[in-house]
């Protein structure tokens, strides 16, 4: 999913820099999508927009001039985002993250009322066409959320200030922070800190906020009956520093491999090792053997297993889940995990990563590198629910892709992936793990497809 941040300063009061607070903060969206990136700021009456194809750091470090203000998004995804558009009520820039479902029907409607499409009818143009149809921004979201199917969210730049928008659902949050002169709202707060935001709240399901001068204001609610936050959010889609609902993702992560740790214990199943899947299964192995060491320091077990590495991520590579395609994620899977240069004989080994959705990446790539270490036996505890029903409010995955639908028997699953066990937590453990209550969370691709909440 894309990564989008929204800055607005109070030039009287803030000290910063703004270039170097919006260049920053961009740049900390760039695990969200490696594909494109791009900025649209405003000063001086006039939107300025610029886009580049490839990372945003190398892309932008030398091409910032002219792109002075106070206020600016950031962008870093799939398409060439922000778009600039001139409508009956004025220019705005936009940039979007997530899933428009009836994009097709939406597309051939527009058609029929005399709207072309440069590229071929992406999402954020088919959005800014509808916005475009209202008369104001706000009247122009409204109309647009009541005729799309699918889930977002969304920033606009206008002279007026930065519309940010949730989607009813709530699937994908937004954040907002806030420092002294500034404040700022994201997809991924991750960076926050390093430019001295301060986590201030989450934009609810359906809220439109403007950011301007330097503050926060909601300027509209559109009706919401039922939140469904997106739990992938704090598993595996942001970085592990992201907070959301004042919820750390890392700390969800430790308590899910906590979770996994304790029903091998109670099974007696005590590995020689964990170790992660770098980066995703980081703090479910932290979690994991966190939970076998406060059980040894309580006296309910006798050992534990070592905490190692035997997977390292080559610090070059990309990120494999963004990737639009089937064989670019493939390769970047391939190339950025590097087996030990360690042997390992004769050891029983637990590997923690967050999810498993086609399989293919453990089956051919991960566990052909463990076995060249002399592993004995491999067993995967993954953070995530098993995966039964592909996503439809994102774009990785695809119907019939799953690992889960495509080999029901977990027996024989273990037996596809070459490993000799396997063990998810339930949706249940994964909302405890959370803190919020089932309902409000959107676990749709963890139920049979048959079961999938709307």
């Amino acid at each position: 999913m894309p990564g989008f941040f929204a800055l607005s300063i109070d030039s009287e009061k803030y000290k910063g820099d703004f270039l170097d607070d919006l260049f920053w903060q961009t740049f900390y969206q760039q695990h969200m999508g490696e594909e494109y990136s791009g900025l649209a700021t405003y000063e001086g009456g006039k939107i300025n927009i610029r886009t580049h194809r490839g990372l945003f750091r190398p892309t932008f470090n030398q091409d910032m001039l002219g792109l002075e203000g106070t206020m600016g998004i950031g962008y870093c995804g799939d398409n060439r985002e922000p778009i600039l558009v001139d409508t009956k009520f004025g220019e705005f820039a936009a940039c979007f993250s997530g899933n428009i479902i009836n994009h097709n029907e939406l597309v051939e409607r527009l058609k029929t009322h005399g709207h072309s499409f440069a590229w071929g009818g992406v999402d954020i143009d088919i959005l800014t066409k509808l916005i475009a149809q209202g008369e104001g921004i706000i009247d122009g979201i409204y109309r647009m959320n009541d005729v799309i199917k699918g889930a977002y969210s969304l920033s606009i730049l206008t002279p007026d200030g930065i519309y940010v928008v949730c989607d009813p659902s709530g699937r994908w949050p937004l954040v907002i922070g806030e420092k002294t002169g500034a404040v700022a709202a994201t997809t991924d707060p991750c960076g926050f800190k390093n430019s001295s935001f301060n986590y201030q709240r989450d934009v609810e399901p359906g809220e439109i906020v403007l950011l301007k001068n330097g503050h926060a204001e909601t300027k509209f609610r559109m009706p919401s009956t039922k939140t469904q936050i997106c739990t992938f959010v704090w598993v595996y889609t942001n970085f592990p520093s992201a907070v959301f609902k004042n919820i750390p993702g890392s700390a969800v992560r430790k308590r899910l491999g906590a979770i996994l740790a304790q029903r091998d214990i109670r099974r007696g199943f005590i590995p020689h090792i964990v170790a992660p899947v770098p980066d995703s299964g980081r703090f479910c192995a932290i979690g994991y053997h966190q939970e076998f060491c406060r059980q040894i320091n309580e006296k309910k077990i006798d050992r534990i297993p070592e905490y190692d590495e035997f997977l390292m991520k080559y610090p070059y590579a990309g990120r494999s889940y963004p990737r639009s395609t089937q064989a670019a994620r493939h390769l970047e899977a391939h190339i950025k995990q590097l087996g030990s240069g360690e042997k390992y004989p004769g050891k029983i080994v637990v590997v923690c990563d967050d999810s498993i959705r086609r399989g293919t990446q453990i089956e051919k790539n991960l566990v052909p590198k463990l076995r060249s270490l002399d592993i004995k036996e491999i067993h995967f505890r993954v953070s995530n629910p098993d995966s039964l029903s592909y996503c439809r409010w994102g774009k990785t995955i695809q119907k019939g892709e799953l690992l889960a639908t495509r080999i029901p028997s977990m027996k024989k699953r273990v037996a596809f992936l070459g490993i000799e066990s396997l063990e998810h937590p339930t949706v249940q453990e994964l909302a405890g793990a959370i803190g919020l209550p089932l309902e409000m969370l959107c676990v749709d691709c963890d139920l049979p497809a048959q079961a999938t909440l709307v």
